[in-house]
């Protein structure tokens, strides 16, 4: 079995979950390592490849000021993770269709259903 192309809405969409839910522990390691500022990425963000625009803000002084830097440090990383996933879907879609298709693995313990089917 070949996998031709992905949904893209599906996969940004976990990407974005992943990331929102992944930034406030980003947020406190940098606090508790006393950073002198706190880096929020926005754009795709993926290995070799940064087309982002990073916000540099200063550490949070007040409770309200770190729960602001919290709310727009999620609502960002949440659109990096929906950028990112999109883009990489659309990479794979474009290399899948140029390839023919990605050729899918078929976990199983029956030896019949493990064979690749021509």
């Amino acid at each position: 079995m070949r996998i031709m192309s992905l949904r893209v809405a599906p996969v940004a969409r976990i990407l974005a979950i992943m990331y929102a839910i992944l930034s406030p522990f980003l947020i406190i390691l940098a606090l508790l390592t006393k950073a002198e500022y706190i880096r929020i990425p926005l754009g795709i963000v993926a290995p070799l490849i940064y087309f982002n625009i990073n916000f540099d803000l200063q550490t949070p002084t007040h409770f309200f000021s770190g729960a602001a830097l919290m709310l727009l440090a999620a609502i960002c990383y949440a659109a990096t993770g929906w950028l990112t996933g999109a883009a990489a879907v659309l990479s794979f879609n474009f290399f899948a269709r140029r390839m023919g298709g990605i050729d899918a693995f078929v976990l199983s313990s029956d030896p019949v259903a493990a064979k690749p089917v021509d």
